[in-house]
């Protein structure tokens, strides 16, 4: 993952030692991230001037660095003034990066919730968000049969642009949509302000029902609609999605990505019934934050896997991919 600096945000970050999660995050930003930083190497001799703990953390985080540090050449990055819509011209790695800036109207657009932005002197807070536990871990695991809904995912939540399903069968009983698909998506988007998300299933085009023994297609604008509505209750803007119909997602079936972390829920989404009774034949809902090197890697994997059916899709049956078509990690 990469992580972007002003040098304001780098001089408040170093004074933060007293922090409690300080070292851990000096720990990931260590072994896990490449640094970006919005400023020259003259002006971190200046800046060390006044703070000359610049330096000093400097040398401690090149002792062991497993990334790269590189050195402003021009312009900041993200362009200045901030805007809304700023994220729109990111690139892939840029829409799962952490931005540490110091802007007039930081504070605002980090309350749209689609990337993340550090204010000055919250640098601890929002790097920490990224651990999936108080004690450095990247992931957590929820016992199934002991989780009462997907409010328990709360506290794990981090902003979002876009939302990427990828499972055959979590259109597949249309009893269960409310309180699985259509609540995990509104849980998902919490920390989205009037900010339109980008959603996105993959599933495959038909379901058996197996209490009826028939074969039937989801009734996709109903569904569509109905997730319109209700992540616009979460959000205030509606979302745009899109289905795509396939019925072969190779090893990332089951998945469910967001910019910052990704859900693997065992053998689908579809964990509750409609008395939030656990259903699920899994065992375990695992979290995993791309803050982690191999976590980022594998979703690196997963997004061009799913581009590649997209494209498959678009040149043999392109009907089977349906709606808005709206996406700031895929194209179609």
């Amino acid at each position: 993952m990469q992580a972007y600096f002003d040098i304001e945000n780098l001089s408040s970050f170093t004074k933060s030692s007293a922090k409690a999660q300080f070292d851990d995050c000096n720990r990931m930003l260590r072994g896990h991230f490449d640094l970006k930083f919005n400023f020259t190497k003259k002006d971190l001799e200046e800046k060390a001037k006044e703070n000359p703990a610049i330096l000093s953390w400097l040398t401690t985080m090149t002792q062991g660095f497993k990334g790269s540090i590189s050195y402003s050449q021009g312009e900041p990055f993200p362009p200045r003034p901030l805007k809304s819509n700023t994220h729109k011209s990111f690139d892939l790695e840029q829409l799962m990066s952490i931005y540490l800036i110091n802007d007039p109207r930081i504070a605002k657009i980090k309350e749209n919730g689609c990337i993340m932005y550090a204010p000055i002197g919250e640098e601890v807070e929002v790097l920490s968000s990224l651990f999936k536990d108080s004690d450095y871990q990247f992931q957590k695991s929820f016992e199934l049969r002991k989780m009462t809904g997907w409010s328990d995912l709360d506290g794990l939540i981090t902003p979002t642009s876009d939302i990427i399903i990828a499972d055959q069968y979590c259109l597949s009983d249309p009893n269960v949509y409310e309180n699985n698909i259509y609540t995990l998506l509104s849980v998902l988007c919490q920390k989205v302000n009037n900010v339109m998300t980008n959603i996105i299933i993959f599933t495959q085009p038909s379901n058996y029902d197996r209490v009826n023994k028939y074969t039937f297609e989801p009734d996709w604008a109903n569904i569509r609609a109905a997730i319109k509505r209700k992540v616009k209750s979460t959000t205030g803007m509606e979302p745009k999605v899109t289905f795509v119909l396939a019925s072969d997602m190779g090893e990332h079936d089951r998945t469910v990505f967001t910019n910052y972390q990704y859900l693997v829920p065992g053998d689908t989404i579809n964990l509750f019934d409609s008395q939030w009774r656990v259903i699920s034949h899994g065992r375990h809902l695992g979290v995993y934050s791309l803050a982690h090197r191999d976590h980022l890697q594998a979703m690196r994997n997963f997004i061009a896997d799913m581009q590649a059916i997209i494209d498959k899709i678009k040149t043999r049956n392109p009907e089977q991919i349906k709606y808005d078509k709206e996406s700031l990690f895929l194209n179609f």
